[in-house]
């Protein structure tokens, strides 16, 4: 089996979509599929390649923020796959999705579609682009589709044949590493400093947070285009010592902060299934989360966690992290969030499911691939 896996945007950006994409596809190479990852030259991404699988970079280097080479980008993957036989077509977000339901119709190749988040309901992206990604959840016919969040199973008219594959994490990395607690009260946010993640509220309700506890950090551990605009409402807060950007951070330094922090605070206006989440989990870190996508299924309010009801609320948010700070139980909220994710979310199991679905729509129904142990 031979598989075209699209994704606009590679390593060494990194996003849910890029881990989710390269650690399942990399899994289903290893059990003897041809796995070719077609995507955009967006800087040396270190990665080691296995045995069945290549990276094939369409154009010359571009930021990861480029929209024209996007474009440019789904028209070089809609003509080098065209020019080349597969037996599947595996998309990564929604433009790429374009692109290979192009190449269903053209090429008579069946294709699946793996969405990670939307907008939809939100006003953060611009109407065209809120329309087209509910054109492609609602009116596009996949194969199969597959959503990494239960939330996406609600939309209506959605793809019937969908399947939930969850995203997960290699949790004997977590416990490998060792790290002591900060000794003072310590929040991390881990993810893109864009709209989405609704930093600026969390900056203001610090505020509110220093008056109980002074000495409280934000670590904020990620790269994106807001990181001016938010240094400079830190600056008119007069919030410079209580607020640090870490920028990205990866493999045991990133685990090392996840643990040696209290709480992991994700006040998202909108998410799929956050990575982020889960690794606070495998850190045993309580979290405190906005009630949206996965993150309303997967959280215990009061067991592994705080839900925030309104996240553009700063006091709400403020009152919330207070509440969590004092708990005599967040240890132990951290470690319920570390035994869910030990017992459900791990790639192996999310790449076996991905591959029963290529064997289902390409006809490998007595396939010899299956995921090694």
């Amino acid at each position: 089996m031979r598989v075209a896996v699209i994704i606009d945007t590679w390593y060494p950006y990194v996003g849910g979509g890029q881990i989710n994409a390269w650690q399942i596809s990399k899994r289903i190479a290893h059990s003897g599929a041809r796995i070719d990852i077609i995507t955009r030259d967006n800087g040396a991404d270190l990665l080691k390649l296995p045995k069945n699988l290549q990276v094939i970079k369409l154009g010359r280097q571009t930021s990861p923020s480029d929209t024209l080479s996007k474009l440019i980008f789904l028209a070089r993957s809609f003509l080098y796959i065209y020019s080349h036989k597969y037996d599947l077509i595996h998309a990564h977000a929604f433009l790429p999705g374009i692109v290979a339901r192009l190449l269903m119709v053209t090429c008579s190749v069946p294709a699946t579609f793996t969405v990670h988040g939307t907008s939809i309901g939100t006003d953060l992206l611009n109407p065209v682009a809120r329309f087209i990604e509910k054109f492609i959840l609602t009116e596009i016919r996949y194969s199969a589709q597959i959503s990494t969040s239960r939330d996406f199973l609600k939309i209506e008219n959605i793809n019937k044949n969908i399947f939930y594959i969850p995203n997960a994490v290699s949790i004997s990395d977590f416990d490998k590493v060792k790290a002591a607690k900060f000794k003072n009260p310590t929040l991390i946010f881990v993810g893109r400093l864009h709209p989405q993640k609704n930093l600026k509220t969390l900056i203001v309700a610090i505020s509110s947070l220093t008056r109980d506890f002074p000495a409280i950090t934000l670590l904020i551990v990620g790269k994106g285009p807001q990181k001016q605009e938010l240094r400079r409402l830190i600056g008119k807060m007069r919030l410079t010592g209580n607020v640090k950007f870490l920028g990205e951070k990866f493999g045991s330094d990133l685990i090392k902060l996840y643990k040696s922090s209290h709480v992991f605070v994700l006040p998202s206006i909108y998410e799929g299934q956050p990575l982020t989440l889960l690794e606070a989990w495998a850190a045993r870190l309580p979290v405190i989360v906005t009630k949206t996508g996965d993150c309303q299924f997967l959280v215990k309010n009061g067991r592994s966690g705080y839900f925030i009801e309104d996240p553009y609320n700063p006091e709400e948010i403020s009152k919330t992290v207070k509440k969590a700070l004092k708990s005599p139980n967040l240890a132990h909220m951290g470690q319920n969030g570390y035994n869910l994710v030990k017992e459900n979310f791990s790639w192996n199991k999310s790449a076996q499911k991905t591959l029963e679905i290529y064997n289902e729509i390409t006809g490998y129904h007595n396939s010899i691939f299956s995921i090694p142990s």
